[in-house]
């Protein structure tokens, strides 16, 4: 009988702060700002749809891939993750930040994991991510005691040596899963 393979976590997800994206390399550095409490992510495909006439018909058409969104949701920001996702001013005395319309959002690698049926993980790097928006909704406590999630939406494009988007890999185990997500390896053109 087979295994049944289908996905039931989300885990394990992070940034690496600086990227090396050139035509000739390609490497991610600095220590991995780990997301706290993180509950959901939502990857979405962009595409775009293309018709080319020939002979007074469609001669093909299609659908190409522009970009992917991976939106995820965590339950606590730390304000020195934020100044190294937004690119903004970071008082580490003040414990405090100072964001601006001239901040220019880091180029980031982004890794999670995702819990099979089988107990294995199935593990995803995004090589080349900006942050696009965070997002946080404030209520009062009343008589609620619910969390107030940050919302992280990242766009993906492809690295430059080569066009790779993201690597996506099945491991057997928790231990498989952490260290193939705990650096994403470096490309040189040969």
């Amino acid at each position: 009988m087979n295994k049944k393979i289908g996905l039931k976590g989300f885990s394990g997800a992070g940034v690496f702060p600086k990227i090396t994206d050139t035509s000739t390399e390609y490497g991610a550095e600095g220590t991995k700002i780990i997301f706290v409490g993180a509950t959901s992510g939502n990857v979405t495909d962009n595409r775009e749809d293309f018709s080319i006439m020939g002979d007074d018909t469609v001669y093909d058409s299609g659908s190409e891939w522009t970009s992917t969104d991976v939106e995820i949701t965590v339950q606590e920001m730390a304000l020195d993750a934020i100044a190294a996702l937004v690119g903004c001013t970071l008082n580490e005395a003040k414990a405090a930040i100072e964001e601006g319309v001239f901040d220019i959002p880091a180029a980031v690698a982004l890794v999670y994991r995702a819990l099979r049926r089988d107990g294995g993980y199935r593990c995803y790097r995004y090589y080349n991510c900006k942050l696009k928006s965070v997002s946080v909704s404030h209520t009062t406590k009343g008589s609620s005691n619910d969390g107030q999630p940050y919302t992280l939406i990242f766009t993906c494009l492809p690295r430059m040596i080569d066009g790779a988007i993201r690597g996506t890999e099945d491991v057997a185990d928790i231990a498989a899963a952490d260290t193939w997500l705990s650096s994403i390896p470096a490309v040189t053109a040969e």
